[in-house]
């Protein structure tokens, strides 16, 4: 760092370098890589920097242009209606944070058009359970991994009748201790034909590491997209389902989602399908998000 001094005690400029500081300070410190430097600190008071201002939106310079200015990239002024900041990046203004770094806490999971996987209850059994996977690669745009999340396949007990089976990429390993935000959305087809109780649901399930490396398993969420139809008979070849929760994680805890049913139902045939296609694939993927909203 190096000193100036001043007798103005407000704007101190350094032609050989080419530096500007401005104190209310006889002296002022600046960083060999700034061209420009305030200090804010004066008679034991911490003192801020007012950019110039505007009352809304459309009182900032070319808000609605004809043409573009890329020589004002980087000019910032401050919006007082809606108190925020606006930057302009050569074509426009904005107030959004950059997509990379509103990533930096998430990881983002989609499925694949192949994915497709369905529970089928029959008369009074059912009972059947399948885990839900999300195989599409991370490719860092639409899908990401900021968190260090791995990817595996879970084993998902059958139920009744069935048998363990493993799903692949169903299951997320928690590898950064944080509390979490997990949202997930499945694109969802029902079917019904004369149901009396309740027919497969969606699960959301949290495995929580123990001491002797074993691992609890906790229900965090239960959902069902939306259905039509009238005593069960019907159904929706275009819904979906979601849920959103909040949970402490810790290095080893992991997440697995699935298709639950009860072990008795009463119904002639009740369908949940956690939908896929090359369409919803493209546009409306099914998806599991990891927000870390703090440590």
């Amino acid at each position: 760092m190096k000193k100036i001094s001043t007798s103005l005690m407000l704007l101190l400029v350094n032609l050989c370098f080419s530096q500007v500081g401005i104190s209310k300070n006889p002296t002022v410190e600046i960083h060999n890589k700034a061209i420009l430097q305030v200090d804010g600190k004066h008679e034991r008071k911490n003192l801020g920097m007012m950019l110039p201002e505007v009352s809304t939106p459309e009182n900032l310079p070319l808000y609605t242009p004809s043409t573009s200015d890329p020589e004002m990239t980087g000019m910032m002024m401050f919006e007082k209606t809606h108190s925020t900041f606006y930057s302009y990046d050569g074509a426009k203004w904005s107030n959004e944070p950059t997509a990379s770094d509103f990533k930096m806490k998430q990881s983002r999971f989609l499925s694949t058009a192949d994915e497709e996987t369905s529970v089928v209850c029959v008369l009074l059994g059912c009972g059947r359970h399948v885990g839900i996977g999300f195989s599409a690669p991370v490719d860092g745009q639409q899908s990401y991994n900021n968190l260090n999340i791995t990817r595996e396949a879970a084993v998902v007990p059958g139920g009744g009748i069935y048998g363990n089976k493993s799903f692949d990429n169903a299951k997320f390993v928690v590898n950064e201790a944080g509390v979490y935000d997990i949202y997930l959305n499945i694109p969802s087809k029902t079917g019904g034909a004369v149901s009396l109780t309740s027919g497969p649901q969606y699960q959301l399930r949290a495995y929580l590491k123990q001491t002797d490396g074993s691992h609890n398993e906790v229900k965090l969420t239960t959902f069902f997209p939306d259905y039509y139809g009238i005593l069960g008979i019907g159904g929706d070849t275009n819904t979906a389902a979601f849920t959103t929760t909040r949970i402490r994680l810790n290095p080893g805890d992991y997440i697995v989602s699935r298709i639950h049913s009860p072990l008795a139902t009463v119904s002639v045939v009740v369908t949940l399908t956690a939908a896929a296609n090359t369409n919803i694939a493209q546009y409306y993927p099914r998806e599991i998000m990891f927000t870390k909203v703090s440590d």
